[in-house]
């Protein structure tokens, strides 16, 4: 990890190309309903120039995507800029085009390759910033977004814009930040496997908004309590190498609590990871024992993000 940019993300700024996210352009009269039916979140009652975040699902609530979802307004008319995981682009636009009804009024447009996204990240990035604004660029846009830790999205409307000024963030030390602040990424802790509810996305779930793929399931888990795990924190023996952690399956008193889903190695923290862990298993400071690469070993559960 670079001990210099860890430190510029977490004191002041510091910024990693996000090219590799898809990024979509949807216009047209009907695009908000599309969006609406497609998320979590209440995309209808989206202002010009504000943002939010909301989780795609299928039929069964399960998780396909985390969008970052803004809606910019131009001088030809308002657009929906959406930002998806960078190996969840393919299942965005077809994904969406199935929900697009006769005669409804939309386009996507995938501007993956044209434009350019990068992440910024520490408190200096972020200050004065509002939550859910938008700010127009000349040829692009920036916002807060909850998928970085202490994040700005910069969506630049040229793929040849100029990088930012700072410390690049590289892969790894990235990777360290964002499990210290219980972030999610797909693949990992955001797949079919989970719902929402499970994944920590609260503040993305409408329990007001209209109908939407998935709701059905979502508001039933709510209301009867049904959510059996949810993504927590664990602090981890250095005995337990990172490459034995993935997918480590999680016991306590002899039974199945969970399994992890990241782990890293913390500058502040020691060994910690991010695990799916049943609800009747959690207790914050409580013991789990982590099976991994043919060794058991304690782990300290613990609220997300760490501190």
């Amino acid at each position: 990890m670079n001990l210099q940019a860890y430190n510029a993300a977490r004191e002041g700024s510091a910024w990693r190309d996000c090219s590799h996210f898809g990024r979509f352009v949807l216009k047209g009269r009907d695009a908000p309903a599309l969006l609406h039916h497609l998320t979590t979140n209440s995309i209808k009652a989206l202002q010009p120039n504000r943002a939010l975040e909301a989780a795609l699902l299928t039929s069964k609530a399960r998780l396909l995507d985390w969008l970052s979802i803004a809606r910019v307004a131009t001088p030809e008319g308002d657009e929906w800029r959406v930002i998806a995981s960078p190996n969840r682009r393919a299942i965005f636009e077809p994904h969406a085009r199935r929900f697009i009804l006769f005669r409804q009024q939309v386009t996507i447009e995938d501007v993956s390759g044209s434009t350019k996204l990068f992440g910024l990240m520490g408190p200096q990035a972020s200050a004065e910033r509002q939550a859910g604004q938008v700010q127009v660029l000349e040829g692009g846009c920036e916002w807060l977004t909850s998928r970085l830790p202490g994040g700005v999205w910069s969506w630049r409307g040229a793929a040849e814009a100029a990088r930012p000024a700072g410390v690049e963030v590289d892969g790894e030390t990235f990777n360290i930040l964002r499990v210290e602040a219980g972030i999610g990424v797909a693949g990992a802790e955001i797949s079919e496997d989970f719902n929402p509810w499970e994944a920590n996305f609260d503040a993305a779930i409408s329990l007001s908004k209209g109908c939407y793929n998935g709701q059905e399931v979502v508001a039933r888990l709510h209301s009867y309590a049904k959510i059996k795990q949810r993504l927590r924190g664990l602090r981890l023996p250095d005995s337990l190498g990172l490459a034995q952690l993935a997918d480590a399956a999680l016991r306590r008193d002899g039974k199945a609590a969970g399994r992890v889903t990241s782990a890293a190695q913390s500058p502040r923290f020691g060994r910690i990871a991010l695990a799916y862990v049943r609800e009747d298993a959690f207790e914050p400071g409580g013991a789990l024992q982590v099976l991994a690469g043919g060794l058991e070993a304690p782990a300290a559960m613990v609220e997300l993000p760490f501190s």
